[in-house]
């Protein structure tokens, strides 16, 4: 499983399956077509005859989560973390700074920025207005805007939701100032990337595009519409850009992964009371943990979208060559867990802030966290959270504090095995200080990019020095496999991927790699 940086994609295991990220907001792998869970065929057919069964979660289980959510505090986690079952709040703590330079620790009241998972309020909003007869999804952007190039004409709501539009995906930085026009302008002679309808690309700039579209149906502003028409309705009054009027103590101060400040989403250069629209309507949006509970406990009922529009947010229609893979639906990646129901997903982050949000449709429980420290290795809060919750046996994994030393330490142990091997490698490991641990995503970021490059061997040596230090973690056995898959050895491949899924049951990329193997091996 990959864990990259800015530029590249990574991906992150849930308990249902494969989770990718771009590091600018969120992205499904283009590689692997979104997540790795199985969502079955005719999933819109099966998710109407889905048992509706509420999690019930037990004192012990909300004791062994408190537990889990403790250790990782210790190991350096900072934010907010929801669990919220059937409309009942179970867990939601508060972690780490605010602003450690005014002595501000986080509350559940923390304002933090959400990246990508705006996404699901534009696609929201989109749905609103097809609800009041305002648009289709159906429309093609020629409706809204003029002079589209010939190459873009076809293009419909429909696959900017789905990000199947065939556009780029972005045209600048999420902070660098830019008019609506010049960004039009860029967006309509950037070169597609495939043909419209053909195939998934992330798109930010996509969902800005939708951002504008409601602009242009509704008559404001993209910020008041999501206000008035989800929001209010919601009763989140601390959700959106700057209509809030936050007070700035309550907004918290991003932090570089070592604790160097980052500042404000709100510090950085905004067009008045919004982002430029590099950033609009596809992230940046500022919430607290508390709000975004009262969003999932709506999206449950009819107030804000119908059950037949939520039908077609969850299950929206597919490509002809979409009818056993995960998916991204409007706004949300879409899969079948292992006890075959039905669950959306998405992250986002800018880099310093993360946020993600799991949505277990047919169980009634949402998932939440987000932190305002660089990306550190608690990207997996959720999974661990998921396992805890449906997996009894199950023993969280508590990672290495990410502080320098353990990153000097991880740098010593990557260059001993690059340049002297595995065994060399292990041994310092196992004699090292006490202390001091690796810092496992430091490790696969490293192995995939020598797998880009071509570097089989040494990229397979990092992939086992981390399944030697986390004996226990599905993750490091999944990468191990795609690397031996790529330098062509199947058959050690297919045995990691095996271990992998061994480790977690419902590890959906795992098991879509060994399908796919044992139909040829060789």
């Amino acid at each position: 499983m990959k864990h990259d940086f800015r530029g590249f994609l990574f991906s992150v295991q849930t308990a249902y399956g494969r989770v990718c990220l771009n590091m600018r907001h969120s992205a499904p792998s283009l590689s692997k077509r979104l997540a790795g869970a199985i969502v079955l065929a005719a999933l819109a057919a099966l998710s109407a005859f889905a048992q509706q069964r509420s999690v019930q979660i037990s004192p012990r289980t909300t004791a062994k989560i408190n537990t889990y959510l403790d250790g990782i505090s210790k190991a350096g986690f900072t934010g907010t973390v929801l669990v919220e079952s059937n409309g009942r709040v179970i867990v939601a703590r508060a972690f780490g700074m605010r602003n450690a330079e005014k002595n501000i620790p986080n509350d559940l009241g923390s304002v933090m920025d959400i990246g990508s998972l705006t996404k699901q309020f534009t696609a929201a909003a989109v749905l609103k207005l097809e609800m009041q007869g305002k648009l289709s999804t159906d429309d093609k952007i020629g409706k809204y805007f003029d002079n589209v190039p010939a190459d873009k004409a076809d293009i419909t709501i429909h696959q900017l939701l789905r990000h199947i539009s065939g556009l780029t995906g972005d045209v600048g930085g999420d902070y660098e100032k830019i008019t609506r026009e010049e960004f039009l302008a860029k967006l309509m002679a950037a070169p597609l990337e495939s043909k419209p309808g053909e195939r998934f690309g992330y798109s930010n700039i996509g969902y800005s595009l939708l951002a504008m579209i409601i602009e242009k149906v509704s008559g404001g502003s993209y910020e008041d519409f999501l206000y008035a028409n989800l929001f209010h309705p919601a009763g989140m009054e601390s959700t959106g850009y700057s209509r809030p009027k936050f007070d700035p103590d309550s907004i918290a101060v991003g932090y570089r992964w070592d604790g160097q400040v980052w500042g404000k989403p709100t510090d950085k250069q905004w067009d008045g009371d919004a982002p430029f629209w590099h950033l609009k309507g596809n992230g940046g949006i500022l919430t607290t943990v508390s709000d975004m509970s009262k969003w999932a406990i709506a999206l449950r009922g009819d107030t804000i979208l119908s059950a037949a529009t939520k039908q077609k947010m969850h299950n929206p229609r597919l490509r002809p060559d979409e009818n056993e893979n995960p998916f991204y639906g409007y706004g949300w990646d879409i899969f079948r867990t292992g006890r075959n129901t039905l669950a959306a997903t998405h992250n986002g982050t800018n880099n310093i802030f993360y946020a993600e949000m799991h949505r277990f449709l047919d169980e009634k429980l949402t998932i939440f966290h987000m932190v305002n420290k660089g990306i550190p290795s608690f990207v997996d809060v959720n999974r661990q959270l998921t396992r805890i919750i449906f997996e009894p046996k199950y023993v969280p994994t508590v990672p290495p504090a990410e502080s320098v030393d353990n990153q000097r330490f991880t740098e010593e142990i990557i260059k001993i095995a690059l340049e002297k091997g595995l065994g060399p490698a292990v041994n310092a490991f196992n004699g090292r200080k006490p202390g001091l641990g690796l810092i496992r995503r430091f490790i696969n970021r490293k192995g995939y990019d020598l797998l880009r490059e071509k570097k089989f061997e040494q990229a397979i040596e990092l992939f086992r020095l981390n399944t030697v230090a986390f004996p226990r973690s599905s993750n490091v056995f999944d990468s191990l496999g795609e690397a031996y898959m790529e330098s062509g050895d199947k058959m050690l491949a297919l045995r990691n991927f095996r271990k992998s899924l061994q480790l977690d049951p419902e590890n959906g990329n795992a098991e879509q790699m060994i399908r796919t193997l044992s139909k040829n091996p060789e």
